[in-house]
């Protein structure tokens, strides 16, 4: 039987006489929202707090990038100073990029003043390498919402730091000088990892069918 694998072009429409590509693309969506929904479940289960507030918040699209963040950096092995700083240089080099591209920010829906309000800078970079430093893992509130610019506003960040706190995945600790530093307690990322691991083993199972 031929195959109707064929390349998607990008601007191209697409075709929906393909069927076996449409009856795969149907799979797809299947296993993307059973690993969404395994993850609401999953994550609302890790909950230390049964709140019905908190647990909607958690079952959040932002909850869910908020944990995937906490995964990468634990995933790409971010653990020393030296890595929060390397992490930081690149933030700093993708939003610079990213406000010298006026059609790239209107197509993702972001203002040139709050992406350089979130890049670090001669006072706040020390901070955020310091605090790692003398903690690994540890990360003041308002560096945390900088390192999020681009997938949800200081806000929310505040919210679900509020909210994992709450929930046990985070520590929140005030400072004398009146800021909070966070910390994750791993559980957030164990969750968001293993439905990741999940997916894609079911992924890979689809492939060889």
């Amino acid at each position: 039987m031929p195959s109707d694998r064929r390349e998607v072009r990008k601007g191209a429409s697409l075709d929906w006489a393909a069927d076996r590509q449409i009856a795969a693309d149907l799979e797809l969506i299947g296993e993307l929202r059973r690993a969404r929904q395994e993850f609401q479940q999953e994550i609302c289960s890790a909950s230390q707090d049964n709140n019905e507030e908190l647990l909607e918040l958690l079952r959040s699209d932002a909850m869910y990038e908020f944990s995937e963040f906490f995964y990468l950096l634990k995933a790409r092995g971010i653990e020393t100073a030296d890595d929060i700083k390397i992490l930081a240089e690149a933030h700093n080099a993708y939003l610079a990029e990213l406000t010298s591209d006026d059609s790239k920010m209107r197509r993702i829906g972001l203002k040139r003043d709050r992406l350089l309000l979130a890049i670090f800078t001669s006072d706040t970079l020390p901070r955020l390498i310091q605090n790692w430093r003398d903690q690994p893992g540890a990360i003041d509130q308002s560096n945390l919402g900088r390192l999020l610019v681009t997938i949800m506003s200081v806000e929310t960040t505040r919210k679900l730091v509020v909210g994992a706190s709450r929930a046990g995945f985070l520590h929140r600790d005030k400072t004398p000088y009146g800021t909070f530093v966070v910390r994750s307690t791993g559980k957030m990322e164990d969750v968001y990892g293993r439905v990741m691991r999940g997916l894609r083993i079911n992924l890979t199972k689809l492939k060889e069918t």
